[in-house]
């Protein structure tokens, strides 16, 4: 349905309203006498009370798809365009295969037909045909960088500088074209042919540096007329461009890849500068940070040494603190962001820096105090990545003390020293800071794994402590200190009047009374059988007896 039709169902529907309103005023009773219409009206009876005509209702109109304006206007001069493109190069095949057209020629032709083609779209443009005009203008850019790449590398008409310049030029038109009909495709189109332009030059010697200055410099611009323009699609070509030259640069024989990381990081630093001052696309550029600085760091990784590597970790990791401190007190919206570069700069330093055997305790150390940022400034993503760095810490960790400790003072003891206490530093904060409808539950679970966390530690002490005695002192040790850690548990429950407590401490019990059957009994000697079952069975009677005088007091 049309603009037009629309305008008449709506003068209808005026006019129907019009007439019902003048209905309701007819009904209503007036004090002067009037004649009516109808012979049988009697002013003397009660007025009958009219209920006001509910206007009907409109029936929801769909707004169906124009398959036609779709096709004809947005498809088809697409289509015809690549296809007249096609033809042209056929042409041109055709008439070079026959001799017809010299290397001038089909040059000279190139620019004739572009010329034509910006003509023309200029036209369609003043005519309010803005697709089929951005078509012909973008087909123009690519019509006019082709024909400039044959003269040069086919043909050898002209030499690198004029035609570095004159794809330079086409780029700057399409540029203009953007900015002339306020048309983000031209400016993508042009973009594109910004990065395309140093690979269809022929050089025998290609000057890396002035490579990634030119894809650098193009990205600024082309993203600063993004930012100005509100253009997003052009804002996250603009960034993908430019990675992607770098790489196949770097690929190439002359490439250089220590060059081309110094590329992206000018990148990075470019959007970081964008993201500080205020603009209307602050989402879009805080989305790419995190992805800037990923590349960054894989670039620089691969390119350059250990040393380099942390040097730059560590600088963006103080930069970027920095950055934080003063986001938190000017704009908290992007925070997250910063802090989590910041915390992830910190998180490769480290992975790259320690040994694998101090890298774990590092990590746990970071991964806590990354989630206790998150909760301060109240940012779901530092708290998401703080949760990363911890369960990857963690994991690290289990995998270094499993193997079990040599010695008390140990590497492998600190490692399970900091296990422990961060476990306690993180149920502290789930219980001041909340997680929502989740913290109950949460703090549940997080308990029960420091409660098997230090089962498992105890066990590891002890078992060190005992390394030198025989199997027998052992597995009394150990069943031992399940005991007197079960009691304690069930000492604490009845302390604070928790029965949950209680109750896990009489589950650690019974199980340690299946470690005595299963894993004990097997490996000693009769007499320590009967240390182990009479202690057990003692301490069994014993904590029944405290329940049953609780339960008496109560």
């Amino acid at each position: 349905m049309d603009i037009h039709n629309r305008f008449e169902n709506l003068e209808k529907r005026v006019l129907e309203l019009e007439k019902e309103i003048a209905m309701l005023k007819q009904s209503k009773p007036t004090e002067n006498k009037v004649s009516h219409p109808n012979p049988n009206f009697n002013p003397n009876h009660n007025p009958v009370h009219v209920s006001p005509i509910a206007p009907s209702k409109q029936a929801v109109t769909k707004v169906e798809t124009d398959w036609e304006h779709l096709i004809a206007r947005v498809w088809l001069p697409r289509v015809f365009m690549f296809v007249l493109l096609i033809g042209i190069v056929w042409g041109f095949k055709a008439a070079v295969d026959n001799g017809l057209l010299t290397e001038r020629m089909r040059c000279a032709i190139g620019f004739l037909v572009g010329g034509t083609f910006v003509i023309l779209g200029f036209k369609q443009h003043k005519a309010n045909r803005p697709l089929l005009s951005q078509v012909l203008l973008g087909g123009s850019i690519g019509l006019f960088m082709l024909t400039t790449f044959a003269c040069h590398q086919l043909y050898e008409l002209i030499g690198a500088p004029i035609a570095f310049t004159m794809n330079v030029l086409w780029v700057v038109l399409g540029l203009w074209f953007s900015h002339k009909l306020k048309s983000q495709s031209l400016a993508i189109i042009a973009s594109a042919a910004g990065v395309l332009t140093p690979f269809l030059l022929n050089s025998n010697n290609p000057s890396s540096v002035f490579f990634v200055s030119y894809e650098t410099l193009l990205f600024v611009s082309f993203m600063l007329y993004a930012i100005r323009n509100q253009f997003v699609g052009l804002f996250y070509t603009s960034f993908s461009l430019l990675p992607l030259a770098l790489f196949l640069f770097g690929l190439g024989v002359h490439g250089d890849a220590k060059v081309a990381a110094i590329g992206v990081l000018a990148q990075q630093a470019a959007l970081l500068v964008t993201i500080c001052l205020k603009s209307p696309t602050m989402n879009h550029q805080l989305r790419l940070l995190i992805p800037s600085f990923a590349f960054t760091a894989i670039w620089f990784k691969v390119a350059y040494t250990d040393t380099q590597f942390n040097v730059l970790m560590v600088t963006t990791c103080m930069v970027y603190a920095l950055i934080s401190y003063w986001f938190n007190r000017k704009a908290h919206e992007k925070l997250p962001y910063t802090m989590t570069i910041a915390s992830y700069a910190l998180l490769f330093y480290s992975a790259n820096y320690f040994s694998t055997d101090a890298l774990p305790g590092f990590l746990l150390v970071e991964g806590i105090i990354a989630l206790l940022l998150g909760f301060i400034v109240k940012s779901l993503l530092q708290k998401i990545n703080g949760v990363i760095i911890y369960v990857l810490a963690f994991a690290t960790a289990l995998g270094t003390v499993i193997e079990g400790m040599s010695n008390i003072i140990s590497v492998e003891m600190l490692i399970w020293l900091l296990l422990v206490g961060t476990m306690v530093c993180m149920i502290t904060m789930v219980s001041h800071f909340g997680v929502g409808t989740t913290t109950k539950n949460t703090l549940i679970m997080l308990k029960y794994g420091l409660g098997f966390l230090f089962l498992y530690f105890i066990t590891e002490v002890t078992r060190t402590l005992t390394h030198d005695f025989s199997v027998n002192i052992q597995h009394l040790c150990v069943s031992t200190a399940w005991v007197l850690y079960a009691i304690s548990v069930i000492a604490y429950g009845l302390k604070k009047e928790v029965k949950q407590v209680r109750l896990t401490g009489i589950a650690l019990l019974f199980l340690t009374l299946m470690k005595v059957i299963l894993m004990d009994l097997p490996n000693v000697s009769l007499t320590i059988k009967a240390i182990l079952f009479i202690g057990l069975g003692f301490v069994g009677l014993l904590l029944s007896r405290f329940f049953y005088k609780k339960s008496s007091a109560s």
